[in-house]
């Protein structure tokens, strides 16, 4: 017989009482929350744990060595640009969060059955349950982010770009420098107004950005959409059909905004509509090319509604109003009426505009001709490239994916993209110039296009040197939204800087 002695506890000398070992508990469940597998070991399933921490430690190591090594970004890139790694990514990050949880539930559970933790009060209980809860919280918010931005990304990728390329100079994707033996790239831009009053798609916005792949030096060409008699290739059937053609659509010339209706209405010529290809966009390629004498290797083409909600998701721009900008205005089409004018746009150094203003700004007509309208553009189209960069991007990437999906059309390919990114970053670092077609430089009405293309290739060469450094007296801007006003006596062949009319 066992006698027992009073005092002397019936549990033994190492039981725990009430609420002891609590603070044990937190700091090992939170140790094996952090690093999965380490609370299962603390509470005695050893096999468990390591089944469980050495894939852990295994990861670790691998994701250190590809940081040290350099290869994080290209790896992530490679895997950025793939719509069908992206499916993996989303799923990969939910199955590994569901696991973390188990590990956590499972972890805490065993930790509180260990012989260092006794019988828990209820608000240790209470407390117990908030923690796991907490700590699962931790893993699924991350996982789910990564989910979304995930499946964004693929959506965008297979609804957006395309397989193939159609450029005839595209770029070495498997090379360090994919950009080595392509020494320039030239974009047509669009943007498409299409509207209750308009009878089919005509570009409202037609701009060229011809980028050198070394320095990143881009120039930017507007065309007026009113440019009338717009070449094809001599001798092409779209040559022969288009003067006809084109006069028989509307009266008024053959006016460059005209092309992408007779693209449409005459598929045949331009590819067919096999494949996603819009006869309308290759028509005015076509015609683009053959005005200026440039090779046009890819096009964007933004529906300007949908400019608003891109403008939107990346948290507004920042513009120089150079004067009052009229919301509304203009004339409807089909009645000839007056639209009203509903708002205003406050002329100012630095404006914040929403997407609805950086719109209006870019496309008012009331009070101003295409020659301002033009200006306004370009000083919007280098806003974006200067002001948004890949923090934000990134930041604002499931909004501004849905936003694209809807109202970007291009022919850029998905498996281009990364090389994109790093000709991007060449383009951070250049000089924009810009040279709009006016009634200062060119006819629209009877334009010679042997001057056009002269003027092109002028715009083209690299800027001259500045004549004279400032004086040391001057103070430096503290923001890129102050700009110099445009020169009386600069010459409207030349290029400049876009942001000087703005």
């Amino acid at each position: 017989m066992t006698l027992i002695h009073a005092g002397d506890d019936p549990r033994g000398r190492h039981a725990s009482s009430t609420g002891e070992g609590f603070t044990r508990l937190v700091l090992l469940t939170v140790l094996g929350a952090a690093v999965p597998g380490t609370g299962l070991i603390a509470a005695g399933r050893r096999a468990l744990g390591w089944t469980v921490l050495l894939p852990v430690l295994a990861l670790l190591g691998a994701a250190a060595a590809v940081l040290f090594t350099g290869r994080l970004v290209p790896l992530l890139r490679s895997v950025v640009f793939d719509s069908t790694a992206m499916l993996v990514v989303a799923a990969g990050a939910v199955v590994v969060a569901l696991m973390w949880c188990l590990v956590i539930v499972a972890s805490h559970a065993s930790l509180r059955r260990s012989p260092g933790v006794g019988r828990l009060s209820r608000a240790q209980r209470l407390g117990s349950l908030v923690l796991v809860t907490a700590l699962m919280a931790v893993v699924v918010a991350p996982s789910a982010t990564t989910a979304r931005y995930a499946m964004a990304n693929h959506d965008l990728l297979k609804n957006l770009f395309g397989s193939e390329s159609s450029a005839g100079n595209g770029p070495d994707t498997g090379a360090e420098n994919p950009w080595a033996n392509v020494p320039r790239v030239t974009v047509l831009m669009l943007g498409a107004d299409t509207g209750m009053d308009r009878v089919g798609t005509r570009p409202d916005t037609i701009m060229v950005a011809s980028i050198d792949t070394k320095t990143g030096d881009s120039t930017l060409l507007s065309l007026p959409r009113q440019l009338e008699d717009v070449p094809f290739p001599p001798g092409s059937k779209a040559a022969k059909q288009w003067p006809t053609a084109c006069k028989e659509d509307g009266a008024g010339g053959c006016m460059l905004n005209a092309v992408y209706l007779f693209g449409t209405l005459h598929p045949e010529l331009f590819g067919g509509t096999a494949n996603g290809n819009d006869p309308g966009v290759e028509a005015t390629k076509e015609a683009v090319a053959t005005a200026t004498g440039l090779q046009i290797d890819y096009y964007a083409m933004v529906d300007l509604e949908g400019f608003e909600q891109l403008v939107d998701a990346m948290g507004g721009m920042t513009l120089n109003v150079p004067r009052d900008i009229p919301i509304g205005g203009g004339t409807n089409l089909e009645t000839g009426k007056k639209y009203p004018i509903t708002g205003w746009i406050k002329k100012g150094q630095g404006q914040e505009l929403t997407g609805y203003e950086a719109l209006w700004f870019a496309r008012s007509r009331e009070g101003s001709d295409n020659d301002d309208r033009m200006a306004r553009q370009q000083c919007v189209i280098s806003a974006a490239v200067k002001q948004y960069d890949a923090v934000q991007l990134a930041a604002k990437f499931p909004a501004l994916a849905a936003a694209a999906e809807k109202n970007i059309q291009t022919d850029i390919p998905a498996k281009e993209l990364n090389a994109f990114v790093t000709l991007g970053e060449i383009v951070k670092g250049g000089d924009m110039r810009a040279l709009p077609f006016t009634k200062a430089n060119i006819s629209t009405g009877d334009p010679d296009y042997g001057q056009l293309r002269a003027m092109v290739a002028d715009a083209l060469r690299p800027a001259p040197a500045p004549t004279a450094a400032p004086s040391a007296s001057a103070s430096p801007s503290a923001s890129s939204s102050v700009n110099p006003a445009p020169s009386a006596s600069a010459d409207p062949k030349e290029a400049v800087d876009p942001t000087a009319t703005c």
